[in-house]
């Protein structure tokens, strides 16, 4: 008998979760970001969760690092012993080429078991192009398709590939939605997302145009959305044999991008920079200014016998960063020479990094 399940990361599935998803929940993504533009930017734009650094950019991005060549993009995915890669946009398929590149580029690196999904909301595709993508090794696609028209482009993917539908779960269109999913049971599908509706800073005026408002005790998921969509799990019980799965804003924050910043955290972090629960990095940092000898600074390391290992000027911050236990026990002497001594929290993606917190001591 079909019944909903949480999965380790508190979503809710009804049946199996995608290999991609799995892979998600653990941080084992690489985020491939191919390109900011898009094909027909009405069409789902008033929901778009896309930053303004990206829109309408053909720009690239691994994970949070803007990258120029193969070389950068394999150094990230490394650097965040990534299993597989989330290829989306914009519109990737507007780069089709790009793409099988970039498959060709990910599995010639790491292997056929690094697990590659796309997404795509490009209504007219050519049965070639999917073909091009299962050669060059794709293993998931997934349709961003919300009417019983749009669904016919399924008809373009044989067996050779996992297909999926991936769609935001707006308040209002639970009727529709449900036709949605009983007219693509006649296709090869494996699985559907429903995607908890949420506020950006790039959708948040035409979110709110429609009457829409953030949830109570929530900095961005949109009032009624988990609503609809534990509403169409329930329904879909008894209604359907799809795999359906339930993706809470609170997961990706909370569980997809902790896990991937952990990873990331333990291949990037110095000797003298602690990792938290939330795969953030902590160290003491000594903040001096522009043209300030900093001999009397290297006298107390010496004082103490910290070595070389546990001290790193940073020019661009112009400060000094050592352990969290260093800056405490030094922090009253190097006070008294007037630079400022604290205990600073950051995420350990590529530079510049966001800094999240500052104690001073």
């Amino acid at each position: 008998m079909r019944k909903l399940s949480k999965t380790i990361g508190g979503s809710i599935i009804i049946g199996t979760l995608s290999k991609g998803c799995q892979l998600c929940m653990q941080g084992g993504k690489l985020v491939l970001f191919v390109t900011g533009l898009c094909e027909n930017p009405a069409n789902c734009s008033w929901y778009c969760p896309i930053s303004y650094e990206r829109k309408g950019r053909d720009v690239v991005y691994a994970n949070e690092r803007l990258v120029y060549d193969d070389e950068e993009l394999i150094y990230e995915a490394t650097l965040s012993s990534a299993d597989g890669t989330g290829i989306t946009g914009g519109e990737p398929l507007l780069v089709l080429n790009r793409i099988i590149h970039y498959i060709h580029l990910l599995k010639d690196h790491f292997g056929d078991t690094h697990h590659i999904h796309l997404y795509t909301g490009k209504k007219k595709i050519n049965r070639e192009d999917i073909k091009k993508l299962v050669d060059a090794g794709l293993d998931e696609i997934r349709f961003h398709i919300l009417t019983e028209k749009e669904s016919k482009v399924l008809d373009l993917v044989d067996g050779f590939l996992s297909v999926g539908i991936e769609i935001p779960a707006i308040p209002g269109r639970i009727e529709a939605t449900k036709k949605l999913i009983k007219s693509v049971e006649k296709y090869s599908v494996d699985f559907l997302n429903v995607n908890e509706l949420e506020f950006t800073e790039t959708n948040a005026y035409q979110l709110k145009k429609r009457g829409f408002i953030i949830k109570e005790d929530s900095i961005a998921s949109v009032e009624g959305s988990e609503k609809m969509a534990i509403d169409l799990l329930k329904w879909t019980v008894n209604n359907t044999e799809l795999n359906i799965h339930y993706c809470p804003a609170r997961l990706k924050g909370g569980v997809q991008l902790r896990n991937r910043l952990l990873r990331r955290a333990k291949n990037v972090a110095k000797p003298y920079e602690n990792i938290t629960g939330e795969g953030l990095l902590l160290k003491g940092v000594i903040t001096v200014k522009a043209g300030d000898n900093l001999d009397f600074l290297y006298s107390i390391f010496r004082k103490y016998c910290v070595s070389d290992d546990l001290i790193y000027f940073n020019p661009k911050k112009l400060r000094i960063e050592t352990s969290i236990e260093i800056a405490k026990k030094i922090a009253d002497e190097a006070k008294k020479k007037g630079v400022r001594v604290g205990i600073l929290e950051e995420y350990p993606t590529e530079h510049p990094r966001l800094e999240t917190s500052y104690t001073p001591l």
